[in-house]
């Protein structure tokens, strides 16, 4: 929170500045006399209509046009479309507006009499004149574009100002800040002076135009400084004066009526400014090649602003050059602007405009938040609640509606691609049960997909001991954690937006569950490696040496070669619990030593047969299995075939180990063969290393057939 107290103090000095100027500007505009009459244009665009009367005012009929306008002295004035016209600089030569003013100031002279009389005619040729006092203006009688102007405005410095108190020393955000700065001044004069009743004296309409000129002229130099010097600068910071000093000089130029005419004097300077504006962008995306962070930011920056200011160019000013009528009034045209002061805002999100994060938005939802209070609390009032029940009632209304909305946007804003843990809980705790190290390594990629989808995911030797957000926000490092090995991952949510410290935080709980699953896991595997130790201890303690008595007290008689067996089948267990891996080839050699010596010993030829094989470990448990299966199969044949030959085949075609033990025995019809003891325990340990047994009865020969996959013997 201490990181948030010093720009949250100045956005509500801020936010002050703002109340106070907009009840300025709302207090200036009241101040004017007011007939309660509604001035338009008539349908000819050669007269002016009476569009409505406020109730009470007067009795003159609506639609009708008002020729002229008299003061208590008797001066009279003809009235003239161009008295009622919203912006002076639709006007081409200043000569004109020289006429606009004067005409503006005997206007506002005769309602300042103190009596105003109206003479009116009717379409049907029916005349009248009607008497008004002027009084002061009603809050109530300011139009919707009055509001519209100021809360545009206004709206733009709070964001502008935002942007720059967050990150005052970036002088891409200076200069946004300046442009906020300079558009209040263009949108206040303007809501005063478009939406005069008829007139406003000669001086105050000279200064209001004076600094609606100023404030748009002021918005294009900083608006040209600001594709200057951001993503990054062009110059230093020091050329920047020559801007103010050019269009500086145009503006006082202008002002004191220098230029030949309002096309040099106002038009084509804002045009020009908006023209550089476009060639430094140009040169920022040129010189952002190779560089996707700031070619994305600048792609969202250079549309949302250069559109507002284009449309507005081409709507407001560029008809007025041309001398055609606007299309749209200037009141509203303003809101082009909202589009480039919405886009950062937005941005911020997606881009991180001006190197900000979330805790920005933070700050503007408690702002938010009290002027959705504060705005509450004023409409009670007006509707006539007594101020002590109106706070109470505003705090009511905005814990029911803002803050439910506010969490529902900081959901949207900032947790939207958010998976939550317990989702992915699932998931990590599989990886405890996953055999192999490379299927492991690719358990971890698919959780990690899962929860911040990126397009790229690289394994790299270890760099940062922790999660780490690299390369602005293009790539998240995850550290080597539970004995997987470290990764980079690229471009989140399928590079849709950016990683932040958040998914870096994530991250690195993710990787501390991680090694939590597997401590587990080894602790398992510990324990199951110490009981097997002990059991082999036990066997070879107990059984073994009850065997090895045995085999004493039999020595001479027929059943001492079983005694024998038995301890070498004890042996190969004990051995096959405690061992290590052993080679394929080496696993071989021993099985053919030991079939050829029983085939000998039976009289028996053996033929081992035994293709080219991948080189690969067999863990002590495959190798006793393969042994057993390999040691019963040969038994059978010698046991119950009575054969001449026995042939084994060894072979791998890529995914499987083919053993087949093929006899010349005797043999009847496979069908009715009984399955002893031998043949059961053969397909049980087959079925345990996922491997199949197959059984051919040909002419002269009996095959059996065992197929193991590689996979499950490779650990």
């Amino acid at each position: 929170m201490s990181l948030l107290k010093r720009p949250t103090r100045h956005m509500y000095a801020l936010w002050v500045v703002i109340l106070a100027t907009a009840g300025f500007t709302i207090w200036l505009a009241l101040q004017q006399p007011w007939l309660g009459v509604n001035f338009g244009l008539a349908d000819s665009g050669k007269g002016v209509v009476i569009v409505t009367v406020a109730e009470g005012r007067a009795d003159i009929p609506e639609g009708v046009i008002a020729q002229s306008i008299l003061g208590r002295d008797g001066r009279r004035i003809a009235l003239q479309p161009m008295d009622i016209i919203e912006e002076p600089d639709f006007y081409d030569t200043y000569e004109e507006m020289e006429v606009f003013f004067s005409r503006q100031a005997q206007l506002d002279a005769i309602l300042r009499s103190g009596e105003v009389r109206i003479q009116w005619v009717a379409a049907d040729g029916k005349a009248g004149e009607a008497m008004l006092i002027p009084g002061k203006r009603p809050l109530r009688s300011l139009p919707p574009v009055f509001w519209f102007q100021i809360v545009a405005g206004f709206a733009s410095l709070l964001i502008a100002g935002w942007v720059y108190l967050l990150r005052p020393q970036v002088w891409g955000a200076r200069m946004f800040a300046l442009t906020g700065l300079a558009f209040p001044f263009a949108t206040s004069s303007a809501a005063i002076y478009s939406t005069r009743e008829l007139a406003l004296s000669e001086g105050l309409f000279r200064l209001l135009s004076a600094l609606n000129h100023f404030g748009s002229t002021a918005f294009g130099m900083a608006l040209v400084a600001l594709f200057i010097c951001y993503p990054r600068p062009l110059v230093r910071p020091l050329y920047l004066l020559c801007i103010p000093a050019l269009f500086g000089i145009w503006y006082l130029a202008e002002i004191f009526r220098w230029a030949p005419d309002s096309d040099w004097g106002f038009r084509i300077p804002l045009m020009t400014e908006l023209l550089l504006a476009i060639s430094f962008a140009f040169i920022q995306w040129r010189k952002s090649y190779r560089q996707p962070l700031e070619r994305a930011a600048l792609r969202w920056f250079i549309f949302t602003t250069l559109l507002g200011c284009s449309l507005f160019i081409m709507v407001v000013v560029a008809q007025s050059a041309l001398g055609l009528p606007p299309q749209l009034s200037q009141g509203y045209a303003f809101g082009f602007f909202l589009i480039m002061y919405a886009g950062i805002a937005l941005g911020l999100r997606r881009y991180r405009l001006f190197d900000m994060d979330e805790w920005a938005y933070r700050i503007l939802l408690c702002i938010a938040g009290a002027t959705a209070v504060i705005s509450l609390d004023a409409l009670l009032i007006l509707a006539g609640i007594e101020q002590a029940l109106s706070l109470g009632g505003s705090l009511l209304i905005a814990g029911w509606l803002y803050f439910p909305f506010r969490q529902w946007l900081w959901q949207r804003i900032v947790n939207s691609n958010v998976v939550r843990l317990e989702i992915l809980l699932p998931q990590l705790s599989e990886l405890a049960f996953v055999a192999g190290v490379d299927e492991r390594e690719t358990h971890w990629d698919t959780v990690l997909r899962r929860m911040f989808d990126p397009l790229e995911i690289r394994r790299e030797e270890s760099a940062y001991p922790v999660a780490t957000v690299r390369d602005d926000g293009l790539a998240l490092w995850i550290p080597a954690s539970g004995g997987l090995q470290s990764r980079t991952l690229r471009f989140a949510a399928g590079g849709r937006r950016l990683f932040s410290t958040r998914d870096a935080s994530f991250a690195a709980t993710l990787c501390h569950l991680v090694e939590q699953v597997m401590t587990g896991r080894e602790g398992y595997e510990r324990g199951v490696q110490q009981e097997r130790q002990r059991l082999a201890r036990d066997l070879h303690d107990n059984i073994g040496a009850r065997l090895l008595r045995l085999i004493h007290h039999l020595r001479g008689s027929p059943d001492a070669d079983i005694a024998r067996d038995a301890m070498k089948d004890l042996r190969s267990a004990i051995a096959a619990i405690d061992a290590p891996p052993a080679p394929l080839q080496e696993a071989l050699a021993d099985w053919r030593a030991e079939i050829d010596a029983r085939c000998a010993a039976a009289g028996v030829v053996l033929e081992w047969q035994q293709g080219k094989l991948p080189s690969l470990n067999l863990q002590p448990r495959i190798k006793a299995a393969l042994g057993s299966v390999l040691r019963e199969a040969v038994t059978n044949a010698l046991k119950h075939a009575s054969p001449a030959q026995v042939v084994v085949r060894v072979l791998a075609d890529g995914e499987e180990l083919e053993l087949a033990v093929v006899n010349d025995g005797r043999r009847g019809d496979p069908a009715q063969w009984q399955e002893g003891y031998g043949l059961r325990s053969i397909r049980g340990r087959l079925h345990d290393l996922s491997g199949t047994l197959t059984i051919t009865a040909l002419d002269d020969v009996v095959s059996l057939q065992m197929s193991v996959p590689l996979k499950g013997i490779n650990p």
